[in-house]
């Protein structure tokens, strides 16, 4: 009896092929987890390689980290179709692009160029990555209310700014690993930001303590004068009371900034406890919305709206832009001299 035959024997490849496979999958994400890391020391503090067991510190936070960046894609929507045809069906797309022209400009930005310059015979659709910045405007409109027109009703508008295609490859599962770094990096540089501030705040009072250190040494009642001892002697020992109050002062509020960073270890510490949970640091937030054509915020029970579903990026600090994936002909992309067409239609 043959191993095709036998369904013991095609059960037992079965299970070898699904172990090889996850095999291959754990070790993939244990060489993926291990840069990281490299590349969370490179981008903080190079000088924490010098800190035996750095890695074991690092790597938990670096799996977590890229974790997160997967569920972070994974929540994105899309990919929407862009073309004409959806710019006039797709009220998403409508309301990105106030029109065709807009549209093909966004999909033939700089990082679309660059691929397309390494992928010169490519003539297949591309995903991308779009970015882009909501704005709500405050204005007044008309309506249609029981059948009369009303002006001056306050109406609030969405629009966008600083539309772009981030990232484009030929197919999402390339685009989503090439995000990941990227998006990645974005995090770590946040903590780095905050454990930057911090030592900027040590350095300030250091050269504050050095400041004050330097007056008291210049203020000693003994200088005066005999003919003085009772006015500038006491006024001067009045002034190095005061000077001692501020240098106490200052080494309590510089001992506070420097704990977790007296020391390689402590800033090591510091370090995975600013990246441990990067689901505070960014995360996505749904926007469910309602628009008419003019692209006017409306209420759900609105026959003239559709709805449409934003995904907003938001740090810990502030909002960011929307993220939607999306598919484009290459056709669509300007070419050389389309592009030069536009700047001058642009400047008139």
């Amino acid at each position: 009896m043959t191993d095709a035959s036998n369904p013991l024997a095609l059960w037992f490849q079965e299970g070898l092929s699904r172990l090889r496979v996850r095999g291959a999958e754990r070790r993939l994400r244990s060489s993926a987890a291990e840069l990281a890391c490299e590349r969370i020391v490179t981008q903080i503090n190079p000088a924490l390689r010098g800190m035996p067991g750095y890695r074991r510190r690092l790597l938990p936070v670096a799996r977590g980290l890229l974790e997160h960046c997967e569920t972070l894609l994974g929540s994105i929507p899309g990919p929407i179709e862009m073309d004409p045809s959806a710019w006039a069906r797709d009220p998403l797309v409508n309301a990105f692009f106030a029109d065709i022209p807009r549209l093909r400009q966004v999909v033939s930005g700089r990082t679309v160029q660059r691929w397309l310059k390494d992928h010169p015979t490519y003539d297949g659709d591309l995903v991308g990555l779009l970015v882009a910045m909501p704005q709500e405007r405050h204005q007044l409109g008309m309506e249609l209310v029981d059948g009369r027109v009303q002006r001056d009703v306050k109406q609030t508008t969405l629009s966008f700014a600083d539309i772009e295609v981030v990232a484009v490859a030929d197919g999402m599962g390339v685009l989503r690993r090439v995000l990941v770094q990227p998006l990645s990096d974005l995090i770590v540089s946040l903590a780095q930001a905050r454990i930057a501030e911090r030592e900027a705040r040590i350095e300030d009072l250091d050269q504050g303590l050095a400041m004050l250190r330097s007056k008291l040494n210049s203020v000693n009642p003994r200088l005066a004068g005999p003919d003085l001892a009772l006015t500038a002697g006491s006024s001067r020992i009045a002034e190095r009371e005061r000077l001692q109050a501020q240098i106490a002062e200052l080494e309590r509020d510089r001992q506070d900034a420097r704990r977790g960073l007296a020391d390689i270890r402590e800033y090591l510490d510091c370090v995975v406890q600013e990246l441990a949970h990067p689901e505070l640091e960014l995360h996505l937030e749904a926007m469910d919305l309602w628009l008419d054509r003019m692209n006017v915020i409306r209420d759900r029970r609105c026959d003239d709206a559709r709805e449409i579903r934003l995904v907003r990026a938001r740090r810990s600090d502030r909002p960011g832009r929307v993220a939607q994936f999306v598919r484009f002909p290459r056709g669509l992309v300007l070419g050389l001299g389309e592009r030069l067409d536009e700047v001058q239609r642009q400047l008139g």
